[in-house]
């Protein structure tokens, strides 16, 4: 069964870190090619993933796809953050990149120490269990490869940039959360929103028992996320890359 830190949790840890490690090794070493083949399947599977869970409710029936409830897990905080990998595989759009290793990279790393309610009592090979975490695995690894690659890095000038944009998604969730409820197309309970779901999710909860007000409270985020931002671009300062 999954349970916080219980053999189930610690096994898919441990193996996940594996994959990290052996995926930044692999990288490193491959040639630009083999990592641009590495990345796009990445992205790929996690995009896919959430589709899968979401859009086909886990089942493989595309006679029966729901928009309505793909559209509606887009106000979670990790799903809408990681259909935007696709914009990292462009090495122009460096704000994509930035906003990937900074932000979709730390949100998707929580979900492998802080285990969902809605995986309680299941078994750690369960699709549920197994869909959530490889679409959060996928996701950090997409950012860790492309560092480990020597393709980017974090950067000191786009800390403040990329804070903005995380609250100004926050914001846009929050006001598209308001109207749909007020519209009555949804009910705050199952909204699927963070504003309104914290998912159990530790960082979040405490937050909100600090400050028990929906949306407000995560201001509280803001000035962790930004020391974090600092000290990853800090330590990556005297990183080279070779982006093209």
């Amino acid at each position: 069964m999954m349970t916080p830190y219980g053999s189930a949790h610690l096994m898919m840890l441990g193996c996940t870190i594996l994959f990290y490690i052996a995926g930044c090794i692999v990288c490193r070493k491959s040639c630009r090619l083999v990592q641009n083949i590495i990345f796009i399947v990445i992205t790929i599977l996690c995009c896919s993933g959430i589709f899968f869970r979401y859009a086909m409710s886990l089942k493989f029936d595309f006679s029966n796809i729901n928009w309505t409830t793909l559209f509606t897990q887009m106000l979670q905080v990790c799903n809408f953050n990681f259909i935007l990998l696709p914009l990292m595989l462009v090495p122009r759009f460096e704000l994509a990149r930035q906003y990937g290793m900074f932000f979709s990279m730390f949100a998707a790393m929580t979900a492998h120490t802080s285990v969902s309610s809605s995986f309680r009592n299941l078994e750690w090979y369960n699709i549920t269990v197994l869909n959530s975490w490889l679409n959060h695995m996928f996701a950090v690894a997409l950012p860790m490869f492309m560092i480990a690659a020597r393709r980017t890095k974090p950067k000191l000038n786009f800390v403040l940039l990329v804070a903005i944009c995380v609250f100004g998604y926050f914001t846009g969730v929050a006001i598209i959360s308001h109207f749909l409820i007020e519209g009555g197309m949804l009910i705050p309970e199952n909204s699927f929103s963070f504003i309104y779901d914290r998912g159990q999710t530790a960082g979040f909860d405490l937050f909100y028992k600090i400050w028990p007000k929906d949306y407000f409270y995560l201001w509280l985020i803001f000035p962790f996320l930004i020391i974090y931002f600092y000290i990853l671009a800090i330590a990556f300062k005297k990183y080279k890359v070779y982006i093209y």
